[in-house]
């Protein structure tokens, strides 16, 4: 349950209709592997969910996609 909390605390700081995260030659598959690559690193980082910030992890999320090659594609 806590971690449905947090997910959704962090879809909410990200973002409900920012869009998706696209890079040439990589499928939505890829991107949504490498963004949930993102949020344990982030996780880890922190030592758990709970003492994760939903506005800063949306923040890092970011960075983390944007350092991997992807940018956010708006609807």
């Amino acid at each position: 349950m806590k971690m449905l909390l947090v997910s959704l605390m962090v879809f909410f700081a990200t973002g409900c209709t920012a869009g998706r995260w696209v890079q040439g030659g990589k499928s939505d598959l890829d991107s949504r592997r490498d963004y949930f690559d993102c949020e344990n690193v982030i996780v880890t980082k922190h030592g758990g969910w709970q003492h994760v910030e939903p506005f800063t992890a949306g923040m890092e999320i970011r960075d983390c996609m944007q350092i991997k090659g992807y940018h956010l594609e708006r609807n």
